[in-house]
């Protein structure tokens, strides 16, 4: 005979594996600003998708939605990044490398984790800022300050990155 909770220990650690935090503060989305109009494209991140990348420096960022869906629209941003901004890569290069490291199983792990464990419903959104003038640092961080994305590690003001540090 077992009791009521005989089974609560295996089922808790299967549906905790699909547990993940993300910050829902519309507070801090509402800070992102930027003077520049940001047009952003999406497609599906797999290698048929990768000819439709410009060849421009840009700022992009990975969501996971299910699309198409019975659902309503809804997906979460998980990264986001830049490339590009003191350097001659651009999107379409950077998501070749991304390419890469998804085949070759390598990379950052908690971007690999991403790819992977979602390799069906993610999307590679961007925008082309050709513009050499434009500071993409100063993009990345005020939109990681505001979204705090889940698989970014970095490049958010200290405060941020020391809180999450501490977090348990």
């Amino acid at each position: 005979m077992h009791g009521k909770h005989h089974d609560l220990v295996n089922h808790t650690k299967k549906y905790k594996g699909d547990l993940h935090s993300f910050f829902l503060d519309l507070k801090r989305w509402r800070l992102f600003k930027t003077r520049y109009k940001l047009s952003w494209q999406k497609l599906r991140f797999n290698q048929s998708s990768h000819s439709s990348i410009p060849k421009e420096r840009g700022i992009y960022a990975f969501t996971v939605e299910l699309a198409p869906s019975k659902l309503p629209v809804h997906g979460y941003i998980l990264y986001m990044g830049i490339t590009g901004d003191d350097s001659n890569a651009n999107l379409y290069k950077r998501y070749a490398q991304y390419l890469l490291n998804w085949k070759n199983e390598d990379g950052r792990p908690a971007v690999y984790y991403m790819m992977a464990n979602w390799a069906d419903d993610l999307f590679f959104n961007f925008v082309a800022l050709p513009d050499k003038k434009i500071d993409l640092a100063e993009i990345e961080k005020a939109f990681l300050d505001a979204i705090l994305p889940p698989v970014n590690k970095r490049d958010m003001e200290a405060t941020i990155t020391a809180v999450r540090g501490a977090k348990f």
